[in-house]
């Protein structure tokens, strides 16, 4: 895997949580890059766009981590945690704390 894979599919399911995973959760971004992923998920900017689509594609890899390309948000973003599913669990719990995962009707920004 030379090319990134939000580069070689930049339209495909994911690119931007994968894109996302790899700048800030890959052991090898900047220092306290983690962080700013964390500060930036939990108050972001009312023209974050990216923000807003790395949080749905987050929530519908929760909801079936099957869906997730072979092996491309691993790769990218190196994560210790054992799985697909254990990874994202952990990274919605740091970034959304207590927030239900699923959307519930008639809850604003949600």
């Amino acid at each position: 895997m030379n090319e990134a894979y939000w580069a070689r599919h930049p339209d495909a399911p994911f690119a931007t949580l994968i894109r996302v995973a790899a700048t800030y959760c890959h052991p090898e971004a900047y220092d306290d890059a983690y962080g700013d992923l964390i500060a930036r998920a939990r108050e972001p900017e009312p023209d974050d766009d990216e923000i807003r689509v790395f949080k749905d594609e987050l929530r519908r890899a929760l909801a079936d981590p099957g869906q997730l390309p072979d092996d491309e948000l691993y790769y990218w973003s190196q994560y210790s945690d054992g799985s697909d599913e254990k990874f994202l669990r952990r990274l919605w719990q740091d970034l959304y704390g207590d927030e239900p995962v699923t959307s519930q009707p008639g809850r604003a920004g949600m």
